[in-house]
């Protein structure tokens, strides 16, 4: 009796690695067929609240039939079948994810998402908000009719916001409703080959720059020295679209006592054309030149109770300017 229990086993174990063997020769049969080309959409990272935009897909080569479908958070939360789509976006300002997607029976689905902003732009109470507007009057730019707070600050009369005059720079990340709230990123050639501010107003120099950080300090300073703790009475905690703009930090308080009123602008690298440090940096040019090739700026780091100076390629990258007016 054993020796038959034996005997099956042995024989259960035989056919089992056979059956192993045999399998093991048979391929996988299964194909997937991935679509040539790639997917996207034209969307720019920000826009107006309320704005009304077309988006259409298209990359896709092959299959040459694809059905095309759309998902956009908050908006259209079921897949929209078409190739082509307008939407309307929310009057608030918020954040939105656009995907779309390209699907086929005997292929893989292709999919790209973008990440849309909508900003309102009303002063005070849009998207922007908690900058001090104390003691600050406005002016006029006769080129295009934009109107800039302004501030007397020492002997100088400061701009209290960036320059956005459209005649030169480029505007973060490319989207024209920027512009309005953090002005535009100009190389040092473009700040200081014209006449980029307005009439009667002009980039500051060095000898300007120490003239505000006297003020700031409360003592002569050097324009490279760090002005230490000067960005501390000059930022304030503001807010865009409900989240800090400056992030928080137990070495800048934003214990704003002028009301110069920067923001972490970041600043656009000319070489790749891309953008950094938003929420990071704030950075404006000086009008004094450093060596043939590189000029100096003030910037502010979010982490940082001072106010910096460095220098950098005049053309190699673009930053934030603040006009000036008066003499010393």
């Amino acid at each position: 009796m054993g020796m038959n229990i034996k005997k099956v086993i042995t024989g259960m174990v035989a056919v089992a690695m056979l059956c192993v063997a045999a399998t093991g020769c048979i391929k996988n049969t299964a194909t997937y067929n991935y679509m040539s080309g790639n997917l996207t959409f034209d969307l720019p990272e920000y826009i107006y609240a309320g704005d009304v935009v077309k988006l259409t897909a298209r990359g896709i080569t092959t299959p040459e039939d694809p059905t095309w479908g759309w998902v956009i958070t908050k908006i259209q939360t079921d897949t929209l079948y078409t190739r082509s789509i307008v939407v309307k976006f929310p009057d608030e300002p918020a954040e939105y994810t656009v995907k779309a997607l390209a699907y086929h029976p005997d292929y893989i689905t292709e999919s790209v998402k973008r990440t849309v902003t909508t900003v309102d732009t009303t002063h005070m109470t849009g998207s922007l908000q908690g900058l001090p507007y104390n003691t600050q009057k406005t002016i006029t730019d006769s080129r295009d009719g934009r109107a800039y707070r302004w501030l007397h600050i020492g002997s100088l009369d400061w701009f209290a916001e960036n320059l956005a005059w459209k005649g030169a720079g480029v505007v973060y990340a490319k989207s024209d409703v920027l512009n309005h709230v953090f002005g535009r990123h100009y190389t040092w050639s473009e700040a200081t080959g014209g006449n980029i501010c307005p009439a009667g107003w002009r980039v500051p120099t060095n000898t300007d720059w120490e003239n505000l950080g006297a003020t700031l300090c409360g003592k002569a300073v050097e324009f490279e020295s760090d002005w230490d703790g000067a960005a501390n009475k000059v930022t304030a905690d503001v807010y865009f679209n409900g989240d800090r703009l400056w992030p928080f930090s137990v070495n800048n308080k934003h214990e704003v006592s002028v009301d110069w009123n920067p923001l972490p602008c970041g600043y656009q690298q000319t070489g790749d054309g891309r953008f950094y440090g938003l929420k990071t940096y704030g950075m404006w040019w000086s009008a004094s030149e450093y060596d043939d090739n590189n000029a100096y700026y003030r910037y502010i780091y979010w982490d940082s109770a001072d106010f910096r100076p460095g220098f950098t390629d005049k053309n190699g990258i673009g930053l934030s300017v603040r006009c000036v007016r008066g003499t010393l």
